[in-house]
């Protein structure tokens, strides 16, 4: 049973063939000639062991760029993913992540939320039909418009085709022709960004951009700007795309069972934080993540030399039902959830 995202039906739902490789092949070469790994307790010490460390996106780019690109493309893959948080080690991806978290705790994200619904609801109130994937996308589309400090400037179309491009610039499988299409979203992000950027210490406001270029000034680790515009890069399409593939989801399991819309109703805040849990678990919004060996490292009897990457599901982790009861369904106040969505990360 080997792991293979063209198998027919695959894109429709991925479950049930990563389920068949977690029961009958959980730690295996997939059809891309890389370690895939499926059960929890095998994905979860993988995350958790320091022989491993993240998969750096930026050199993997700096090292295929003249093949991707030819010789005469300026390259943006490398230096738009340098400062992924996702893709750092150690003290490097500690730095950025508190400097990114301070900014975004000076964010209403509440306040935000709540305008982008509104401004959802009202948009879209007399249409006869809607796309379930469209409304997912809107609403952390406006919120994230507010953050960037962008509202208005860009159609919803080219937004949505950026934070995609960017998203899929991850991907195991990806032409020639795409990635010199995202190539061309980074060259324009970074002309955008910088002179955003370069706006905020004129004209401040209450984006995300202008409480970065404070606490930039402030901050004991200096940033370029080149490293500020790839930090935001990642944030609009982290905020953007794990919460539309989310939400998309959850809205259709909400619309399917009634009794568990009737559960949301009627919940309180601490049975709603619960309930999201559950909901990162069964809707996991990132489905793989790539760890490399620091060191040899032996996983009971399978041994992977220095430099193996890892493709661990995470999808199929938080479905492994020697740990989750009634692994498949929503279990509204599950009360043992170690899901591992977002590799353990903080979600909060």
């Amino acid at each position: 049973m080997l792991w293979n995202p063209y198998t027919k039906g695959y894109f429709d739902n991925p479950y049930d063939h990563i389920q068949d490789c977690r029961l009958q092949n959980p730690i295996q070469v997939g059809v891309h000639k890389e370690w895939v790994l499926f059960k929890h307790k095998d994905v979860k010490r993988i995350l958790k062991s320091e022989s491993f460390g993240t998969s750096n996106l930026s050199q993997y780019f700096a090292s295929k760029e003249k093949l991707i690109l030819g010789e005469n493309v300026c390259p943006y893959l490398s230096k738009g993913t340098k400062k992924w948080i996702m893709y750092l080690d150690g003290t490097e991806h500690l730095d950025i992540t508190n400097f990114a978290d301070l900014a975004l705790r000076k964010f209403d994200t509440v306040a935000a939320v709540n305008r982008a619904i509104d401004r959802c609801l009202s948009e879209n109130k007399d249409l006869e039909s809607l796309d379930l994937v469209d409304l997912a996308t809107q609403i952390p589309l406006y919120v994230t418009e507010e953050l960037m400090g962008i509202t208005g400037m860009f159609s919803y179309e080219k937004l949505k085709e950026f934070s995609h491009l960017l998203a899929i610039s991850q991907d195991l499988f990806v032409s020639k022709t795409t990635y010199q299409a995202i190539n061309s979203e980074f060259d324009w992000a970074f002309d955008f960004f910088t002179k955003l950027y370069e706006s905020a210490k004129v004209k401040p406001d209450n984006s995300l951009v202008t409480y970065f270029v404070k606490l930039n000034e402030e901050n004991v680790v200096k940033y370029t700007n080149e490293e500020i515009v790839s930090l935001l890069t990642v944030l609009f399409m982290a905020a953007l795309e794990t919460s539309k593939d989310t939400i998309s989801v959850v809205l259709l399991k909400v619309m399917q069972d009634k009794s568990l819309s009737d559960f949301i109703i009627n919940a309180t805040d601490k049975e709603i934080n619960v309930l999201v849990e559950e909901l990162f678990r069964i809707a996991s919004p990132l489905q793989y993540t790539v760890r490399t060996a620091f060191e040899d490292f032996n996983l009971d009897g399978q041994i992977f030399p220095k430099g193996t990457r890892l493709f661990l599901c995470l999808a199929s982790a938080n479905r492994d039902e020697e740990v989750f009861e009634k692994a498949d369904s929503i279990i509204p106040d599950r009360s043992f959830n170690p899901h591992l969505s977002f590799g353990m990360g903080t979600h909060a």
